[in-house]
């Protein structure tokens, strides 16, 4: 089963995300995956570059963005530029709900190729929303 790992993040398109993951001390494996939703859709499998793929194309396997931690390596993180307006979370997927969650850190940078009086006013709005 998967459980939310981290509070969902509000993303718009050109937006850079940093996620940093540490895995518990008692833990010894930490399988975490980027989740996303746009609208009202329940939050699925994030897989960045999906929408600028061809209609009519031949189908691919596509992996979405994953962290995986380890013993020895037990802190992990990963960076990606949204291509969506919504969501991204961060699920672990885990074999029992007794189990520890890894702790994440979402950080999101407003697109800056934005000009700074549209990044100024994101910035307001997402702070009183």
């Amino acid at each position: 089963m998967r459980l939310p790992a981290s509070k969902p993040l509000r993303v718009r398109p050109g937006d850079e995300v940093l996620v940093r993951a540490r895995l518990s001390k008692a833990s010894r494996l930490g399988r975490l995956f980027i989740f996303a939703r746009e609208g009202e859709e329940t939050f699925s499998p994030y897989v960045p570059g999906l929408s600028a793929l061809p209609s009519g194309d031949e189908p691919r396997m596509m992996s979405p963005i994953s962290l995986r931690l380890a013993e020895t390596q037990p802190s992990r993180s990963a960076s990606f530029v949204s291509d969506i307006d919504g969501y991204v979370c961060v699920m672990q997927e885990v074999d029992s709900k007794a189990d520890l969650l890894a702790k994440v850190s979402l950080r999101r940078k407003i697109n800056p190729a934005l000009p700074w009086t549209q990044r100024a006013k994101r910035t307001l709005t997402e702070m009183f929303a």
